[in-house]
């Protein structure tokens, strides 16, 4: 039986189904963001070198690096999006979908990790003027991050949901 017919047809599958559009959506919006950062870092070489390989392959590696934020947000969109896919299919309560809670949370610390330390020293040991600083904890990172505990946080109340679930259904 569906979570449509388990809750007398009122529609939460089709927001959930929209929820999860929506991230596939975001994830290919930040596919393209992705190889905009890339393509930058990779045009500008190619400009300069003529086309070696060494400094082309420098170019994508920066270029990754400096979408590497965007990356894991992707891959926690894309978490998300299974998510409620699963979650529109009635799957709601599952040891799966608490995995994927948990790896869309990670992604996001991850994200943010990214962007507040391993940017900033990569590119400082590679000699980057525009990175100067070891740190670089922006608003934007903090918040990333911070969600991401949260929504550890979160996974640990739908375990817990998990848990009565599966107790009342014993029961039934």
């Amino acid at each position: 039986m569906s979570y449509e017919n388990q809750s007398n047809g009122s529609g939460k599958a089709g927001s959930y189904d929209t929820l999860s559009v929506l991230a596939w959506i975001a994830v290919a919006i930040l596919a393209l963001n992705v190889s905009y950062f890339v393509g930058e870092e990779v045009g500008g070489q190619y400009f300069e070198s003529g086309a070696d390989i060494l400094p082309l392959l420098s170019g994508i590696t920066i270029g990754l690096l400096k979408a590497g934020p965007t990356i894991f947000i992707a891959f926690a969109l894309a978490d998300f999006a299974s998510f409620f896919g699963r979650c529109g299919k009635g799957d709601v309560f599952t040891a799966r979908n608490l995995k994927t809670l948990r790896q869309g949370a990670d992604s996001l610390i991850w994200a943010a990790v990214t962007s507040a330390v391993i940017i900033p020293a990569v590119l400082g040991w590679a000699g980057d003027e525009t990175s100067r600083n070891i740190f670089s904890f922006t608003d934007l990172a903090l918040g990333v991050g911070l969600m991401g505990f949260a929504l550890h946080g979160l996974a640990g109340v739908f375990e817990d949901a998990i848990v009565l679930k599966d107790d009342n259904d014993q029961f039934v």
